[in-house]
């Protein structure tokens, strides 16, 4: 026989077990949640995307500390013997499921308030290893690429040196010590130098079509500029028998300096064969470049006096002209500056401008008249007056 106060007392008390259950599972939500942002703060400061968010999150973090230190009290303090709750037990969770609830509000507040930084922190987060994946597998592909390359007698020594440096970037991958910002930083690096390499190799075949077809054209521009070279000499010498001294003091010494261009080229394009022969490709490739720049000087050095003597002539045997073009590009811009109102601000300007001309007019005098200055002067007086016309059709557009 059994008393009722005994079945009474031997009950369980599901409200007290409920309580329970719900302070278990509000601490489950709130440790998850916790974590998944502490773990968002902390990649967004790695990632320098976020300032003084770490002093946010730690006013929050306590909130959940504290909720989770009275859920952890309510466990200890009030245990469930064989099924059944301590007494007190039941209020000891509600209070904890409160500080719970609280905390995860507070948590769901802070993440809305810095959601963007905080979403594109865990975005980063989740697909770093991915990213990291890709790049080991972009280094193999770039890696047999290169060595491909080099078996099939197409060496790449730009491939070459970014396959290098890729392995070095990838080998940064494997430092734990590395923080989120410099693995992202080290893994997009991977990736760019792989894809480089791969991309450099792959067009070594052409790269080395394109040196061949090079050198044998060089040889024959390298021939075109020594025969350019020879008339810098009679041309400066008629630029002297026939004008003043001023007039080709700027290119003295075009000659020689042509020379010393092309015994460069010679020396450059004779490198670029040895790269060639050697299979060196990209070397090739860079002093064949070289070798036409240093040709390219050479050739402005003829350009610069020839060109000097043809525009000298053509000056002495009409002055007139040169100053009616001058004067036609000065008239028109003064009827422009008329017609737009602007005379208080232009018209001063090209009043100097025709001042100018007048001056270099009068200054062609005695039998050898400097006509270099008289040239430069009109080409300054004509870009002047470009500038005013510039600037008065910009004020007439605001």
């Amino acid at each position: 026989m059994f008393r009722r106060s005994d079945r009474r007392d031997g009950a369980p008390d599901v409200a007290a077990l409920e309580a329970r259950n719900a302070a278990t599972q509000g601490f489950l939500a709130l440790d998850d949640e916790q974590r998944a942002a502490a773990e968002a703060v902390r990649a967004a400061e790695e990632l320098g995307t976020a300032r003084r968010l770490g002093r946010a999150w730690a006013d929050v973090a306590a909130v959940g500390d504290a909720a989770t230190e009275a859920y952890l009290v309510a466990t200890r303090d009030f245990p469930i013997v064989e099924g059944r709750p301590s007494s007190g037990g039941r209020a000891a969770d509600e209070r904890a499921l409160r500080e719970i609830e609280r905390a995860r509000e507070v948590i769901r507040r802070f993440r809305t308030e810095h959601g963007r930084v905080l979403d594109e922190a865990t975005l980063a987060l989740a697909g770093l290893p991915r990213a990291v994946q890709q790049a080991r597998t972009l280094l193999v592909a770039a890696r047999s690429a290169v060595e491909g390359a080099e078996a099939a007698g197409f060496r790449s020594r730009r491939a070459a040196q970014q396959l290098a440096e890729a392995e070095q970037e990838a080998a940064r991958l494997d430092d734990p010590t590395l923080g989120l910002r410099e693995q992202r930083t080290a893994t997009q690096r991977t990736i760019d130098l792989a894809r480089s390499a791969s991309t450099l190799a792959e067009e070594a075949p052409r790269t080395a079509q394109s040196v061949r077809s090079a050198l044998a054209s060089i040889t024959t521009r390298r021939s075109a500029t020594e025969t350019k070279v020879e008339r810098i000499e009679p041309a400066m010498s008629a630029l002297r028998r026939e004008f003043s001294e001023p007039c080709s003091r700027d290119l003295t010494g075009a000659e020689r300096a042509a020379r010393e261009a092309v015994v460069e080229a010679d020396a450059v394009i004779a490198a670029a064969r040895r790269a060639a022969e050697e299979g060196d490709w990209d070397d090739a490739a860079d002093r064949v470049t070289a070798a036409r720049a240093a040709l390219g000087r050479a050739e402005h050095h003829h350009e610069s006096v020839v060109d000097r003597l043809a525009e000298l002539r053509a000056v002495r045997e009409d002055p007139s002209k040169e100053a009616a073009d001058t004067r036609f590009v000065l008239r028109d811009a003064q009827r422009l500056v008329v017609d737009r109102g602007l005379v208080d601000r232009f018209g001063q300007i090209l009043d100097a401008q025709s001042v100018r001309l007048q001056n270099a007019r009068d200054r062609l005098t005695g039998t050898h008249p400097d006509y270099w200055l008289y040239l430069t002067e009109l080409r300054g007086v004509r870009e002047r007056v470009r500038d005013v016309v510039s600037e008065v059709r910009a004020a007439a557009a605001r």
